[in-house]
C-alpha cells in the first residue's frame, strides 16, 4: 500500500533549504546594521555642516561669531529664523558642542 509516485521533500532537503537560508541571513543581516550606522554618521556629519552655515550667517548678520556655547544655544541653535523645521538632532542622541576658538560646531564621533 505504499505510495510510489509520492511528490513530497524528505527530511534530509528541508534541512539543507534551512542550512542555506540560515548561512545567507549571517552574511546579508550584519550588512544591514552597517549600512544603518552609516546612514546615521552621515546625518550626523549633514546636520553638523548645516550647524557650521548657521553660525556662519549670524556672523555675517552680527558681524561677530558666537561669543561662547551660551551665545551659540540662544542665538542660533534655539533661533526660530535659523531652523524654521526645528533643531537638527543627532541620531547617536549627544549634543552639538560649539567651539568659540575655531568659531564652528564641532564634529564629534561615535
Amino acid at each position: 500500500m505504499f505510495i510510489k509516485n509520492k511528490k513530497a521533500f524528505s527530511l534530509i532537503e528541508l534541512l539543507i533549504v534551512v542550512l542555506i537560508l540560515s548561512v545567507l541571513a549571517t552574511l546579508v543581516v550584519p550588512r544591514i546594521a552597517e549600512s544603518s550606522s552609516d546612514a546615521k554618521k552621515a546625518k550626523c556629519d549633514t546636520n553638523v555642516a548645516a550647524m557650521n552655515r548657521a553660525v556662519e550667517l549670524y556672523a555675517v548678520k552680527n558681524g561677530a561669531y558666537p561669543a561662547d556655547q551660551s551665545s551659540f544655544d540662544t542665538n542660533v541653535k534655539n533661533s526660530a529664523t535659523t531652523f524654521p523645521h526645528g533643531l537638527p538632532v543627532c541620531p547617536f542622541s549627544t549634543s552639538y558642542v560649539y567651539n568659540a576658538t575655531t568659531d564652528t560646531c564641532a564634529f564629534h564621533s561615535h
